[in-house]
């Protein structure tokens, strides 16, 4: 623990970013590297069936941005339950490094690794996230209306655009049924969420 990114980076001979342009993802692909996991459509350790994820967050372990999950086919989620879906597979067990990010910090690579958690959903977590994915599936994809979702909708998991610009949609249904292009989103969950599992007695510090 205490380790900087820049310090796991050098190790690895990874270059460290300048600035805060074009450093989203950095982070969680030096500690990929640094542990050894493959990024994939499944788990990240997939002999493990552990994913990992990397949490910006204060010195008081409270995450300073919603945690991506993954990303969402719109025409996949309109079929999908909780129990075939992509998130609930992605969710099934979670490795989070907490990494503090220092007041007036000049580069991503001042990061420091403070906490790691690993996570499996408690069954009263669970039936919120399932919650949270059926409203989203049966309310909105299934019936055409992805293009109301906000950020407003969802317990402790919510849905966000990821798309770069106008032009980056996907294949999705209207209302009516038939095929429509929507933005790319994905699923994320917010930060009090995430900041209950760090604070959990699995965490170590």
């Amino acid at each position: 623990m205490g380790t900087t990114l820049a310090e796991l980076a050098d190790g690895l001979g990874m270059p460290v970013p300048v600035g805060a342009l074009r450093t989203k993802g950095w982070s969680g692909q030096v500690i990929e590297r640094e542990l050894g996991a493959h990024g994939s459509h499944g788990p990240d350790f997939a002999t493990l069936g552990v994913e990992l994820k990397s949490v910006p967050v204060t010195s008081a372990l409270v995450p300073l941005e919603s945690t991506a999950v993954c990303n969402i086919d719109p025409t996949c989620i309109a079929g999908e339950s909780w129990a075939t879906s992509y998130v609930r597979r992605k969710l099934s067990q979670v490795l989070f490094v907490a990494l503090e990010v220092p007041q007036g910090a000049r580069s991503v690579g001042e990061r420091r690794v403070v906490a790691v958690t690993l996570w499996t959903p408690s069954p009263a977590q669970e039936a919120v996230l399932r919650a949270d994915f059926e409203l989203f599936a049966r309310t909105y994809f299934r019936n055409g209306r992805a293009a109301e979702i906000t950020g407003h909708l969802g317990q402790v998991m919510q849905v966000r655009p990821k798309a770069r610009n106008a032009d980056d949609r996907r294949a999705a249904f209207g209302a009516d049924g038939k095929p429509v292009r929507i933005g790319k989103c994905g699923f994320y969950l917010r930060p009090a969420f995430v900041r209950g599992i760090l604070r959990s007695g699995d965490t170590i510090r």
